[in-house]
């Protein structure tokens, strides 16, 4: 390829201007389309991640191995249907803030439940069991409280996000204030259904929030552990002596829960005139029963109040916040490299893995915009390639005699080669420059965001993109694979013809 090669290419080029312009048009259109498109997906991206990394989600978070499905916004729980938690947190805290990299913690306990206050008052809500002062210093974002205050740290009680607290009030005749009792109810595979009344201690509303984001109230961690039944000795059974197996195998079912006139509770053995009963109705001969009797009758409960302990050292999952964003990937490395050495049943995921449908839609509409390009891309190929084939074809009677002239076929591929990259080249600088100044104009003018949902996926009240370095090599980098490939067929048709060919026409 020399200097002759490129005149001549460019010659060629400057004689069919008409079929030049529409290759190049094309490619200037898919350049900008590419440049602007693939540079509103990179500012989402990093608007939505800033986001929930600093209101939400951490960079990172630590979940149990056996968690089925991980989730930072809703409850979830292992594949046997209870509540995954980790049941170390302390030691495991200790451990990962020594790992390079991390910056904060903070521990996270999730469910959900049925609420009611009052006569009718109903409504449903996601409980995050949280440390106040931890969550507050890792999470100083977003977070605004309407009415009343924050948890303070061992106080208990609950803050109601504004949404369910607007939601409990359209169901109840008295509107619900700050200090007023509620019934929280949970039921999961642990704990079975469970009941806690807590007290109100104010009311947030973060500054955007998507449908399952505004449904998160703020609870202590007391509270939250009881809902979920997160035990001490969750696992562990009764170490009974002898004599208490004795008793017990004494005993069955039917024995004692039987309809027949000798059981234990039947109207005839509880209640009944005879002295052998356990409660006499002869008002003259009852039994004088203290209670320390009735404490005597029951037994021992040490072993019961054990098991009923709540594990205050446990908690579903562990959030980071990392020191740099760019060492992400490298510190949750670092995390399951030291868990394995450990023997611990944990995992660390990056904060995508656990955050909501808002976040994760950005995914899906990246995907799509990709998917989107590619067709693009595909139909750009298709229109280059019959443009070159259809003015190779006028062009017969000229390649032929320079064939016959003595040109060889390389010669002939270098020229049709570098007619395209002149075009690509030129039109793609084109494309970038429209594409730039576009985004320039958008980004001094800002896009309003509407509703809640858009500001979460733009990143807050008004979007302005940014222009992306990445979002423009990508460009050159697609439109250059375009070319090439638009050329392949083109220069295989114009090395088919022969000097003979070009001679008959």
């Amino acid at each position: 390829m020399n200097f002759s090669t490129a005149k001549l290419a460019y010659r060629n080029l400057k004689l069919h201007k008409s079929k030049t312009l529409i290759i190049g048009v094309l490619i200037t259109l898919n350049v900008a389309i590419l440049v602007i498109g693939s540079s509103i997906l990179n500012t989402l991206n990093t608007g939505i991640e800033e986001n929930y990394v600093n209101k939400y989600t951490g960079s990172i978070f630590i979940s149990p191995t056996d968690n089925a499905e991980p989730s930072l916004i809703m409850p979830s729980f292992d594949s046997d249907g209870a509540n995954a938690v980790i049941d170390n947190y302390s030691q495991v805290e200790e451990a990962v803030i020594k790992i390079n990299g991390v910056s904060d913690t903070t521990g996270q306990i999730n469910a959900a439940g049925l609420m009611t206050i009052g006569e009718n008052g109903t409504g449903f809500g996601i409980f995050r069991g949280i440390d106040p002062s931890d969550y507050q210093q890792i999470f100083p974002e977003g977070l605004n409280i309407t009415d009343g205050s924050f948890l303070k740290s061992g106080e208990e009680g609950i803050v109601l996000s504004q949404y369910v607290y607007d939601m409990l009030n359209s169901t109840t005749t008295e509107e619900i204030k700050v200090g007023d009792k509620i019934l929280l109810t949970s039921i999961n595979e642990t704990s079975g259904t469970k009941v806690r009344e807590v007290t109100i201690r104010g009311i947030h509303q973060y500054d955007d929030d998507s449908i399952d984001i505004s449904l998160i109230c703020f609870i202590d961690l007391e509270n939250i552990r009881a809902l979920n039944g997160i035990l001490l000795n969750t696992e562990t059974s009764l170490n009974l002596d002898d004599n208490e197996k004795a008793n017990l195998g004494a005993f069955d079912e039917e024995a004692l829960f039987s309809s027949e006139s000798d059981s234990l509770f039947s109207d005839d053995n509880l209640f009944s005139d005879s002295s052998d009963s356990l409660f006499t109705t002869d008002t003259e001969d009852t039994l004088d029963i203290s209670t320390d009797d009735i404490y005597n009758i029951l037994g021992d409960t040490s072993q019961r109040d054990v098991l009923n302990t709540i594990n205050e050292d446990a908690f579903s999952y562990m959030l980071i916040k990392t020191e740099d964003s760019a060492n992400t990937k490298s510190v949750i490395n670092n995390l399951n490299t030291m868990f394995e050495e450990n023997g611990w049943d944990l995992i660390a995921y990056e904060w995508t893995k656990g955050a909501g449908m808002s976040a994760q839609l950005a995914d899906v509409i990246s995907i799509v915009f990709y998917g989107i390009l590619a067709l693009i891309a595909i139909v750009v190929v298709i229109v280059i390639m019959n443009t070159l084939v259809v003015s190779i074809s006028e062009r017969t009677n000229e390649i032929g005699t320079m064939r016959a002239l003595g040109a060889k076929k390389n010669y002939i591929k270098n020229m049709i080669s570098l007619e395209t990259i002149f075009i690509t080249i030129v039109f793609g600088i084109i494309g970038i420059i429209l594409g730039v100044s576009i985004l320039g104009i958008t980004g001094q003018i800002g896009i309003q965001a509407t509703g809640t949902f858009t500001k979460i996926l733009l990143g807050g009240d008004v979007f302005i993109p940014r222009i992306s370095g990445s979002s423009i090599l990508l460009s050159i980098i697609s439109i250059t694979i375009v070319s090439v490939v638009s050329s392949l067929y083109p220069v295989s048709v114009a090395l088919r013809i022969s000097p003979r060919e070009a001679m008959s026409k």
